[in-house]
């Protein structure tokens, strides 16, 4: 099994925006070099030409500072929205649409994988039982769109994530009725399992386990999201000593369950999201902390890091 250690940019909102500030600090600081990159920073509304732009400015200081973009991945703006689970139709249509300008964003970046938060019931429609069938049906189909949407752009794989709250794709079952293995002109649709999401209210159990998550998934997961939390909620804390005190995210447990899983490779990526108050220079000692936590880990259990 392949494991590769690597950060999502959601790190650098409002602090290092641009790819020459985050490169920078991901290559010389921490000492990374596989990017998940969050579309927090990234303009889909724009033109073509200033998409374009955008994606000229990640490519260059890639290869300028020698990282690799391997994913995209929603943020903390995507995941205000209802998107492809919206009540209304127009909304569900413009999610799709978003969707395929962030597939063709990931396209032109070389990236290989996106994907993420793909949607939130309303509250109505998840109390009543033929808008719910209907949403999910809906659901289904657009990902299939996306999927040869993401086909025909060059990419490997769309990727849905495991969310934290009860109206979201966020147990075991939903996340496995979404899962298809691929068929012609479409990618595959797998999972992106984020350890912290196991917080669901009213679930219990192996629902509430992430190491049960990953020997299920961890086949099925190329991306494996990491953050130190405990099981009241999503915190995406960094891996240092105050938060590993009360956090049940253990390094080496994560890697054994994925080994369990019979998993043949898998991006682990970073997933901190540091308080926009917290000093600057405490986020970037917090995270040098977590990477080498991380890395100790991998070595202990033989993989190259």
């Amino acid at each position: 099994m392949q494991l590769r250690l690597g950060i999502n940019t959601c790190f650098a909102v409002k602090r290092w925006p641009r790819p020459v500030d985050w490169g920078p600090v991901v290559r010389d600081q921490l000492g990374l070099r596989l990017i998940q990159h969050t579309f927090d920073l990234v303009d889909l509304s724009a033109g073509p030409a200033e998409i374009k732009g955008q994606a000229d400015l990640v490519t260059r200081t890639a290869a300028d500072v020698d990282l690799e973009v391997a994913s995209t991945f929603t943020g903390l703006a995507a995941y205000s929205s209802n998107l492809l689970l919206a009540p209304d139709a127009e909304a569900r249509a413009a999610a799709r649409a978003w969707y395929a300008a962030a597939i063709r964003f990931t396209a032109a970046i070389g990236a290989r994988i996106t994907g993420g938060h793909v949607g939130a019931f309303s509250l109505r429609d998840w109390t009543d039982a033929a808008a719910h069938a209907e949403r999910w049906s809906d659901l289904k189909q657009s990902l299939a769109e996306l999927a040869a949407i993401a086909a025909e752009s060059g990419l490997e794989a769309f990727v849905v994530e495991n969310l934290a709250a009860v109206r979201e794709p966020s147990t075991r079952a939903m996340i496995a009725d979404l899962l298809t293995d691929g068929w012609d002109g479409h990618v595959p649709i797998q999972a992106c399992v984020d350890v912290g999401h196991m917080c669901v209210p009213g679930t219990e159990g192996e629902e509430r386990d992430p190491y049960a998550w990953l020997r299920q998934f961890g086949s099925r997961a190329p991306i494996v999201q990491l953050q130190q939390s405990d099981a009241g909620g999503d915190h995406h804390w960094p891996f240092i000593p105050a938060h590993d005190a009360d956090g049940r995210i253990h390094p080496d447990r994560v890697i054994a369950a994925l080994v369990d899983s019979g998993a043949t490779h898998a991006d682990l990526i970073l997933e901190v999201i540091p308080p926009f108050e917290q000093a600057d220079d405490e986020v970037i000692e917090d995270l040098v902390v977590s990477v080498g936590r991380w890395r100790d880990a991998l070595a202990r259990s033989g993989f190259a890091v």
